[in-house]
């Protein structure tokens, strides 16, 4: 049964990697939007991956869906072997753009966890917090074994355990903001931010084609057809979810 599985798998990958070198095939042949539809069914399928997204960005580049190449552009970037070229295809997408947003910096600490979510992983850093509990409590129980080093390994112990205390908090604020926020690219022209979800509201802002938004997850929660969002220049409000592409 194992084998029989294992043979299906491996066919099935195969079979995958044959469509995407046929949809790179007609990438190179200009038939973008056929290469798009190939490109799509493969991701529908559940077969993600770097060179997937950035051929897509390509190929989206090359109908003048500068918007959503940026989008595809910025999941490529998540991956190790195509973000060098991920970022570089993202400065020459910027370049095209007609308009570009003022961008604030990040708030320090949201720049932190992102660093450490970057850097490490949410997962690392959970397992690093377990490694410390762990180690602090053996130490602690092994200050009652050693009384010649009683006070050392107790001061140590609860020193790991504070650690492990400090990073299960870093965890718990990471996965926080990796389930409360997304990521948004604006991949229609233009499309007005509004200070209610409708269109009768008061507008706040104007977002165009390859704007970056932060979107509000939890807030835009229940509401059809609109995400709240927070623009690259600091300002929050309601645009419609059609104008987005989320990751």
């Amino acid at each position: 049964m194992l084998a029989l599985l294992w043979l299906v798998l491996v066919s099935d990958i195969f079979a995958q990697q044959s469509r995407f070198d046929e949809a790179n095939s007609l990438l190179e042949q200009n038939k973008y939007r056929d290469a798009i539809e190939l490109y799509k069914s493969i991701a529908d399928d559940g077969y993600h991956s770097g060179a997937l997204w950035l051929n897509m960005a390509v190929a989206y580049s090359q109908i003048d869906s500068l918007g959503v190449s940026k989008f595809y552009l910025m999941k490529a970037q998540t991956y190790k072997e195509t973000k060098e070229l991920a970022n570089e295809g993202l400065e020459f997408v910027n370049e095209r753009f007609s308009r570009r947003s003022a961008v604030l910096p990040p708030l320090p600490w949201d720049r932190f966890f992102q660093h450490l979510a970057d850097r490490f992983g949410l997962w690392a850093i959970t397992l690093y917090a377990i490694l410390f509990l762990y180690l602090g409590v053996a130490l602690i129980i092994g200050s009652w074994f050693r009384k010649d080093f009683r006070k050392l390994l107790t001061k140590s112990g609860y020193t790991m355990i504070g650690l492990a205390v400090i990073l299960f908090l870093f965890a718990i604020i990471i996965n926080y903001q990796q389930n409360r926020y997304g990521t948004g690219v604006m991949v229609e022209r233009q499309g007005s931010v509004f200070q209610q979800p409708n269109e009768q509201s008061a507008v706040v802002s104007i977002a165009y084609e390859g704007y970056t938004l932060r979107v509000d997850f939890a807030e835009s929660d229940g509401v059809e057809n609109w995400k709240y969002v927070r623009l690259e220049n600091g300002m929050f409000g309601w645009i419609s979810e059609n104008s987005l592409m989320i990751f």
